[in-house]
């Protein structure tokens, strides 16, 4: 008997201590004790911290508030969870993105933050900011000390009763001085509610504020990204019943969402190095970006190739698999002369930027390959600005096709790398970009030309007539070679190629 007495003690003693309470005052009173409790081993967490980290969490403490979240988030670090309001420590090479908004942008971040990982470092504001009262309250805290490339914003919800003109005046305020920061400010539409989801409003008082922010938006020339109307078909599947909030798959839904439209931002950027950030498609061009990556990763393994062609039209058109349409071919006769019956893949891309590349790799194109050459030419592109992407300086270009070349020696450690200068382009000596070039590829050969495992190729001179234009013959719009072009490349390629 003693001995079952000892047995059932621990159990007596916790009943005691977690006894259930009677009212909402003991309710409180232990809730209060509970969060004493982790507030304590959080010091104690926190204290271990580097001081940047530390200083984070300092900020989260002060503006989380003790009611809620803040015991929340103690409790989920403490278990060792990831959350939305997780220190970042920044990768400089990548740009610096804020998201400020309610409940919804909190439930969205992960999800967004896991969508732009090796793209762009994404904070949140440390609270949920709530109205817009709060957000002219709280605008200095939330930025911090910056610098911020993209900002995305949203405030609704809590304004739900808001006077339409108090909304308008403080939104308007809160955009001018994010507009300040020098960021690209992105409006987040807020998210629509089914009926009864909220008690105290109905999806006409957030549609209402939704055309209040359009109207501020268009005056300072922000962006909207529409998560009302891109939510609103599939409400059913997503919301959680009788509330404005969403389900875990709901905000994966909203999270891709937001990262795409980030994600188009970042080649315009101007205080990153774009050239060495991932992207996928950036222009249209006469073929699918997508299709054709499906057919190399189909096509890869029966090909088992030998020899791997890197880069973007100039190496897409002149032939192999996969078969470039009839956009592509161009240069058949010297590739079969001097391929002959090698396995070779052609990963040339029309338009294709360096940052297209890496972007492809990463995607797996040279996964489980093993060749014994790999051939780059890439970085015309680059020097094109258009609405999708900036133009990059050659130190940019230099550093994107170095990145290159890094991730194809780790894919493929065996392959030799023969590295080719940039091609010459514009009919005259006296072309802009021909002093650019010359430039570039001097870099390259200093730089990435020298890397251990790779071979340096220039054959501008080859392209040039006597007084340095481009002949014709061998190129018809300056840029592109035809058939008698390539096989300039051809005989180039062959001294250097491994048997």
């Amino acid at each position: 008997m003693k001995f079952l007495l000892l047995l059932l003690l621990p159990f007596f003693t916790l009943t005691l201590q977690a006894k259930e309470p009677t009212n909402a005052k003991e309710a409180a009173e232990q809730k209060a004790a509970r969060d004493k409790v982790t507030a304590a081993k959080f010091a104690v967490w926190k204290a271990k911290l580097p001081a940047e980290q530390q200083a984070w969490e300092t900020v989260l403490e002060q503006n989380l508030g003790t009611g809620f979240y803040l015991p929340l988030y103690q409790a989920d670090k403490l278990a060792g969870r990831v959350t939305a309001w997780d220190y970042v420590q920044d990768d400089p090479k990548l740009p610096r993105v804020l998201l400020i908004g309610d409940s919804i942008s909190r439930g969205y971040t992960l999800a967004t933050r896991k969508a732009l990982a090796g793209a762009a470092n994404l904070h949140r504001a440390p609270e949920n900011c709530g109205p817009t009262a709060n957000g002219l309250k709280k605008l200095k805290i939330w930025l911090g000390e910056g610098p911020w490339d993209i900002i995305h914003f949203n405030f609704g919800i809590h304004d739900r009763k808001t006077p339409l003109a108090d909304y308008e005046q403080r939104l308007e305020t809160i955009t001018a001085e994010l507009k300040k920061t020098g960021a690209k400010v992105i409006w987040a539409n807020t998210t629509p509610v089914a009926d009864g989801g909220m008690k105290d409003a109905t999806d006409a008082d957030l549609v209402a504020r939704n055309e209040v922010a359009a109207k501020v938006m268009a005056k300072h020339g922000v962006m909207i990204n529409d998560l009302y109307a891109f939510m609103k078909p599939r409400l059913a599947e997503f919301q959680n019943p009788q509330d404005v909030h969403f389900g875990e798959p709901g905000y994966q839904f909203l999270g891709q969402q937001v990262a795409a439209v980030i994600r188009k931002h970042i080649p315009l950027l101007s205080r990153v190095n774009t050239a060495v950030i991932p992207m996928g498609k950036l222009e249209k061009d006469g073929y699918g970006w997508e299709e054709r990556h499906e057919a190399i990763l189909k096509i890869k393994a029966e090909i088992n190739p030998e020899i791997v062609l890197i880069g973007d039209s100039i190496t897409h058109f002149w032939g192999g698999l996969p078969d470039g349409g009839k956009m592509g071919n161009r240069g058949t006769e010297t590739w079969q002369s001097l391929f002959g019956m090698r396995r070779v893949l052609n990963l040339g891309f029309g338009w294709d930027r360096t940052q297209n590349v890496l972007k492809r790799i990463e995607l797996g194109e040279l996964d489980t390959l093993n060749p014994k050459a790999i051939v780059i030419h890439i970085g015309t592109n680059n020097l094109a600005g258009t609405v999708n992407a900036r133009s990059s300086s050659p130190e940019e270009i230099v550093a994107g096709i170095a990145a290159i070349i890094e991730q194809a020696q780790a894919k493929c450690p065996a392959a030799k790398i023969i590295l080719m200068a940039i091609f010459p382009r514009g009919k005259t000596a006296a072309d802009p970009k021909r002093a650019i070039l010359t430039d570039i590829n001097t870099q390259l050969a200093a730089g990435p030309g020298k890397r251990a495992g790779v071979t340096f190729l220039d054959i501008t001179s080859k392209w040039l007539e006597p007084y340095g234009s481009i002949s014709i013959d061998n190129m018809p719009d300056a840029l592109h070679p035809n058939q008698k072009g390539y096989a300039i490349w051809a005989e180039a390629l062959k001294a250097v190629l491994p048997e």
